[in-house]
């Protein structure tokens, strides 16, 4: 049977599925919502029926707002609801649109509730909601428990909040939500509402700097008796003090570095303790509150929370994305921003549904103090961070090319008109229901990624950084530097958890990127040359390939690579000539500490300093290449021309950010060139924008072939489907 008499065989089947789950959901009795495979990636299902679930909300919500979305096909919304009325930014007198539902120990403002919902289904009767509850402790909480709070500012202050470490904290609000949970689905509106998305932290994001509390020196002695086995003589050895007399790193102890700009685990065994410590902490709360959820609702609504930060927001607790995955009561991970910088693919791997909230700001976007001077009387939000670009068409553009990524990758969305009036423009409204209609048509297609390169984070390399290195970045900018040069060279890619790689297939992968390998055990190292370094591929290994192991050294880095290096205490921004073929004659590498170069053994040498030190160098080891990179990031036409050695496909060889599954090509590029497909296929483009248009066209439609001349010039994001 030929490839098309194949793919028709299989839409066939997949449209008597579809129409199986139609008359299931005609007869079903409650609401039953869940995440599970559908076509290569999660989906969420409604009562049976795969739904693209595009969403919509704001923390100021309006009636007429909840109309022009529903009227425009849009019909799956989130509500903003608080536990308390501590504001979600820290200490800032601004105040959220509604007051805390939890009054007492005993007293839910279920009213307020009511209203919330009945408002947006008035204005949308198909509307389908999962609310999110911001659960930080209430000022009547914290006043009755004072020793399950975190110290900060005074009790009854803004700044004052629960501990994570505290239990009392954790079961009291799980018991509230399951309140909620359970009267929400007694109530009228049970047939409307999907799931609970549980909030805590800095932005609701679960972010918290690290905490010092009574609660958190007792939780914290318990986990490092818990990590030694529960021996307590174990625990002197390791960490050279009696149980008892071990405490919380002070902040000067975390901030303090053992050898550049990283900890040694022989001498800071307790601050590196204290990172994975402070992510569980905050992970485990959110998963009580999931749980919570799940448990209220008998197993019928979905639960998730923000979290996955880990390239940003290291030192506020988002090392724990794996613990996050494993747990059965999280159906979505979520991250604001849009374009993500959290390992999603992990996410998807896992069964989970990645919720990307999408905040971008719009030419309509003004301070929340011009909207609603009772809410932020003093202009704490006038910052022009708010504003977005300066008209409708530019605006339509942004957002086009986030929801490319979001189509393409099998991701769920929601767009966050933050403060209100973001979108009150028809121009935003058309888009956003063709948006909705091209994701409907997406959920009735093959969704996997076909992407032939995949990049790796580790979340517990960052275990061996000091506190105040790579919050935001810091002094490892260069990684954010180096993904985005990856966004650039013109072939997709796929982002994973490191630990991805003992289980995870590679068949796929002509390449693998090593962002931040600086921690191996002696098993992963096992790994990697039993499942990596085989079929010929290319592996690029950044900075300090392997640097930490029981102790940091060179030789850790000379037996995972098979080259000799010298290592210096630190080396500044150099300029790096650069041999490599289809690469740039040279770059400018960041500043390293400590500082690598290669010594002797390298089959070749593409990279140096201008005084010699060879900082980008290749090892084969068995059947792959290893490039080493010392000083990064490297340029994407180099990392483009190792993709292509390595046999990956290139689609843009002028260079792009490219997204590709089965069904969708995204391309975001500049000027006219060639676009090459790995197989034959016809481009019918959807969402086709112009640049100064505020409306969308009948875009581009190629017949079958494998090279296509597109012009970005006045297109500057175009997104295909393929037909082959």
């Amino acid at each position: 049977m030929r490839a098309r008499e194949k793919r028709e065989w299989w839409l066939l089947g997949a449209a008597v599925l579809w129409a199986c789950l139609a008359r299931a959901e005609a007869t079903r009795s409650e609401m039953r919502c869940e995440v599970k495979p559908w076509l290569g990636k999660p989906a969420l299902f409604v009562n049976g029926l795969p739904r693209f679930p595009m969403a919509f909300m704001s923390y100021y919500p309006e009636p007429y707002r909840y109309k022009q979305i529903g009227e425009h096909g849009v019909h799956v919304y989130s509500v903003a609801w608080t536990l308390t009325d501590k504001w979600l930014g820290g200490d800032r007198p601004v105040k959220w649109n509604t007051p805390g539902l939890w009054r007492g120990p005993d007293e839910i403002d279920y009213p307020t509730i009511e209203k919330s919902l009945q408002t947006l289904l008035d204005a949308d009767p198909q509307a389908l909601i999962f609310p999110r509850i911001y659960c930080d402790s209430p000022v009547w909480w914290d006043l009755l428990h004072p020793e399950e709070t975190n110290g900060d500012g005074k009790l009854g202050g803004q700044k004052r909040r629960q501990s994570y470490s505290s239990q009392v904290w954790r079961n009291d609000t799980a018991g509230t939500l399951k309140k909620i949970v359970r009267y929400v689905s007694a109530s009228k509106f049970k047939d409307h509402v999907i799931g609970f998305m549980p909030t805590s932290g800095g932005t609701e994001e679960l972010a918290t700097a690290c905490d010092e509390s009574p609660c958190a020196q007792k939780a914290f002695r318990a986990w490092l008796l818990a990590r030694c086995g529960g021996d307590a003589s174990a625990v002197e050895r390791r960490f050279g003090k009696p149980l008892a007399a071990l405490a919380v790193p002070t902040a000067a102890e975390r901030v303090r570095a053992d050898c550049g700009n990283f900890l040694d685990p022989q001498k800071s065994p307790r601050v590196i303790e204290l990172r994975r410590f402070h992510s569980a902490q905050q992970v485990d709360a959110a998963l009580a509150f999931c749980r919570a959820v799940k448990e209220a609702s008998d197993g019928r609504l979905i639960a998730g929370f923000f979290y996955g930060y880990t390239m940003l927001w290291p030192d506020t607790g988002h090392l724990a994305l794996r613990r996050a995955l494993d747990s059965k009561d999280v159906d979505f991970i979520t991250t604001a921003g849009g374009m993500s910088f959290t390992e999603t693919d992990s996410v998807l791997r896992a069964g989970k549904l990645f919720y990307s909230e999408i905040d971008a700001r719009t030419s309509l976007s003004k301070w929340i103090s011009q909207i609603r001077p009772d809410i932020d009387p003093h202009g704490e939000y006038n910052e022009k961070r708010w504003f977005g670009p300066p008209t409708v068409p530019e605006s339509l553009q942004v957002l086009k090319k986030i929801y490319a990524k979001n189509l393409v990758n099998g991701w769920a969305c929601w767009w966050f008109d933050l403060w209100g009036g973001w979108y009150d423009d028809e121009a935003f409204l058309k888009l956003f229901s063709e948006m909705q209609a091209v994701g409907d048509d997406a959920l009735r297609h093959p969704r996997k990624s076909v992407a032939q390169v995949a990049v790796f984070l580790d979340e517990h390399a960052y275990e061996v950084l000091p506190y105040g290195t790579s919050q935001w970045g810091g002094k490892f900018a260069w990684l954010l530097a180096q993904k985005a040069e990856l966004e650039k060279m013109g072939a997709p890619f796929d982002f994973y958890l490191q630990d991805e790689i003992a289980s995870l297939d590679l068949s796929p992968y002509r390449m693998l990127v090593f962002l931040n390998p600086f921690a191996l055990s002696d098993e992963q190292r096992r790994t990697i040359r039993e499942r990596c370094m085989t079929d010929e591929r290319m592996l690029v290994w950044l900075c300090a390939p392997g640097l930490a192991g029981d102790r940091l050294s060179a030789d850790n880095v000379s037996a995972l690579l098979g080259m000799t290096f010298e290592m210096a205490a630190s080396r500044p921004k150099s300029r790096v000539a650069l041999s490599l073929p289809g690469a740039p004659p040279a770059y400018d590498g960041a500043g390293v500490a400590p500082f690598l170069s290669v010594a002797a053994g390298a089959d070749d040498a593409y990279g140096r300093t201008d005084d010699g030190k060879i900082v980008v160098a290749e090892k084969r080891i068995g059947d792959s290449r290893n490039l080493f990179v010392s000083m990064t990031p490297l340029p994407w036409k180099a990392l483009q021309s190792l993709a292509g050695r390595a046999g990956a496909h290139i689609y843009a060889e002028a260079g792009g950010t490219v997204y590709a599954s089965e069904r969708y090509l995204a391309i975001a590029a500049s000027g006219r060139q060639t676009i090459r497909l790995p197989e034959k296929a016809a481009l019918k483009e959807v969402l086709a924008l112009r640049k100064g248009a505020s409306a969308t066209d009948g875009g581009l439609s190629c017949p079958a072939g494998t090279a296509f001349e597109i012009d970005f010039t006045e297109t500057p994001c175009r997104i295909f489907t393929l037909e082959k």
